[in-house]
């Protein structure tokens, strides 16, 4: 699981077969790694972040390095977060390597061409491809590894999750939806199958059902007009689990570069500092159309009205395609959250909990060029979707306490927004 102490790594765009672009090479410098961009990729007009300066001649050096284990914030989005990381942690262990010894660029070998987006890094470590895909042994292999067991399965789990971010476990597969067959999707698409990713409970404590829930959520956000992938309930013991088409890939090994907005401005998302003026402003930059704030407003009003609190800076992505153009990520991670404190990651004018108010997202929206009538317009429709969640969810397998207990907190979320002191919607029996 180690390069060889030196040697620098390799970094391409990987658009797919037939379009293969070299960016450049990375090293370590004191812990600090040192970008050289390829010329043709300098002349090529392409950027692996449009928000830094065009790639040029000479030696390029993070922005923020502390926050990124001495990466640029666009090559550190290709590592992964908890679930990943353990992953890498007991892939190393099971190796006889300390993981505290792995350098970044070590880590990034270790990721090769299985990152999130289009980037790929050689030279690759490589890993196993599995043989069979099994959701329900994947569900259940990845509780005991997070309960410290040993499993047989750890291989595996590594090649199909090991690259993906998010806390909870997850597997990347290939799915076809005819024969409703899976395999290993960390590779090119088989003829007939489709990229997706499919997402595990946490931990025992965890909400069993939390599957239909985000489905249920998913259903709802495309009904209050957001972009959504298309997703499904996989079946499995008893609740099934979640799965989404992944946006980063296209037919066959197609694939588009992603750039979380965390990443894009060199933030670390777990300390803030970023809120919904300067996610509005960061799209209408990046994708060079008006359309971008109002599409990112109308994900504002969905994550203000459904509750979706943990929507930090990672949760919101932006994809180029080989021609350079950018657009937004679809939304993701859409789900019932009640935030650190009760708060939103992204504030709306200054207030980040109950103390936002329609009023206030109506003036954020004027203030990127929305007039009042249509930001009432895109809340009226989020209010409408969102007064209609337990619909939603009478196709998936939620059970009655869950559905009723977020309900429950829409409902007076739905009243609060509205100035009403009677309930919105009343409540089944």
């Amino acid at each position: 699981m180690r390069t060889k102490p030196g040697t620098p790594l390799r970094i391409f765009l990987n658009f797919g077969a037939q379009r293969r672009v070299s960016v450049g090479r990375i090293a370590l410098d004191r812990g600090i790694a040192l970008l050289e961009y390829d010329s043709d990729f300098i002349a090529s007009g392409l950027t692996l972040n449009p928000y830094l300066p065009p790639p040029a001649k000479g030696l390029v050096e993070p922005k923020s390095p502390r926050d990124f284990d001495g990466l640029p914030g666009f090559i550190a989005d290709s590592l992964p977060d908890a679930w990943g990381r353990l992953l890498m942690h007991r892939r190393a262990e099971a190796a006889g390597i300390s993981y505290s010894s792995l350098t970044p660029l070590d880590k990034l070998a270790v990721i090769g061409s299985r990152a999130m987006g289009a980037l790929k890094y050689e030279p690759e470590i490589a890993s196993d491809h599995p043989e069979a895909v099994d959701l329900e042994r994947l569900a259940a292999q990845s509780l005991e590894l997070l309960e410290g067991r040993d499993i047989a399965m750890l291989p595996v789990l590594e090649r199909l999750g090991g690259s993906s971010g998010g806390a909870r476990p997850k597997a990347l597969i290939a799915f076809n939806q005819s024969t409703n067959a899976i395999a290993d999707g960390t590779g090119r698409m088989p003829n007939g199958f489709e990229a997706w990713l499919v997402k595990f409970r946490s931990s025992r404590n965890d909400l069993e059902d939390f599957g239909p829930q985000e489905a249920a959520y998913a259903d709802m956000a495309r009904d209050a007009g957001l972009s959504v992938a298309p997703t499904r309930l996989f079946p499995g013991t008893a609740y099934g689990y979640f799965g989404t088409q992944r946006f980063d890939r296209l037919a066959g090994d197609g694939r588009l570069h992603m750039l979380s907005a965390a990443a894009m401005l060199d933030m670390d998302w777990e300390s803030g500092g970023l809120d919904y003026d300067h996610l509005l402003r960061l799209g209408r930059y990046v994708v060079q159309r008006h359309d971008a704030a109002e599409r990112l407003f109308a994900r504002m009003v969905f994550n203000v009205v459904a509750s979706n609190r943990d929507d930090h800076a990672k949760q919101h992505a932006f994809l180029m395609n080989e021609r350079g153009a950018w657009d937004l990520a679809p939304s993701f991670d859409l789900t019932f959250a009640r935030g650190r404190g009760g708060e939103h990651y992204l504030a709306v004018k200054g207030r980040e909990g109950d103390d936002i108010t329609t009023g206030l997202m109506v003036e954020l929206g004027r203030e990127h060029g929305i007039d009042a009538a249509e930001s009432r317009s895109t809340i009226e429709r989020t209010t409408d979707a969102v007064n209609r969640f337990e619909e939603f969810t009478r196709l998936y397998p939620m059970s009655t306490s869950t559905r009723h207990d977020i309900n429950r907190a829409l409902q007076s979320n739905l009243v609060r927004l509205a100035g009403r002191s009677t309930p919105v919607r009343s409540l089944e029996a």
